[in-house]
């Protein structure tokens, strides 16, 4: 295990703490399960990291990322739900959430099993994570006046949608274009990875920091 992915992992932990620290205070009700669902990332990197570089020779790990994709799938669509509001768009969550999970089961079961890297379903996940942002920042523009008086970068949710929108838009380029990559360096794919798996956990951390609770003025 070398000191980048250990930096990684640290920072993963770091985020989890905070999140549980600010828990009382975030405004989504599934945003309070942010920091149970961080420390649930932290374990299966880390032990994606324990089974390739000290239980085996550099063995693939594919299958634990494949195995806890529909948690991801699940968190995440039921996070873009609960801070999403307006009714057809929850509804468009809904029905691509679905969709992804028998996706998913169809992915494993059929096409590129469980032990080979679920790139498909990954790719169905990112767009999906990609398009639920934009529905968040075109709510979050377009809301009342009085909604938009509170700053965005005092909120989590923000910080959060944000990381999520420019890791997953970012790393789906990539796997996009990683051939290329390879062909050129076979350093630039895996150091692109990692540099957007740290702005992603960074921004994490920048949120939880900045997060203040909303003061809502009392009613006459």
């Amino acid at each position: 295990m070398n000191t980048i992915t250990i930096a990684l992992l640290s920072l993963v932990l770091l985020a989890a703490i905070l999140s549980f620290y600010k828990r009382k205070i975030l405004g989504s009700s599934v945003l309070k399960f942010f920091s149970f669902f961080l420390l649930f990332q932290f374990l299966y990197q880390l032990a994606a990291a324990l089974y390739s570089f000290v239980f085996t020779q550099h063995e693939p790990n594919y299958f634990i990322f494949n195995l806890t994709m529909p948690v991801n799938i699940a968190y995440f669509s039921a996070l873009f739900y609960d801070i999403v509001k307006h009714p057809a768009k929850r509804k468009f969550i809904v029905s691509t959430t679905v969709i992804n999970l028998l996706f998913y089961v169809i992915n494993l079961a059929f096409i590129q099993g469980f032990f080979a890297l679920m790139t498909y379903s990954r790719t169905a996940l990112a767009v999906s994570l990609v398009i639920y942002s934009l529905l968040y920042f075109h709510e979050m523009l377009t809301s009342s006046a009085a909604e938009n008086e509170v700053n965005p970068t005092r909120s989590a949710t923000f910080w959060i949608v944000t990381a999520i929108f420019f890791f997953y838009l970012c790393s789906t380029l990539t796997i996009i274009i990683w051939d290329y990559l390879v062909a050129s360096n076979p350093i630039i794919g895996p150091l692109m990875t990692r540099i957007f798996g740290f702005l992603l956990y960074a921004m994490y951390v920048v949120g939880m920091m900045l997060h203040k609770a909303e003061h809502k003025e009392p009613t006459a």
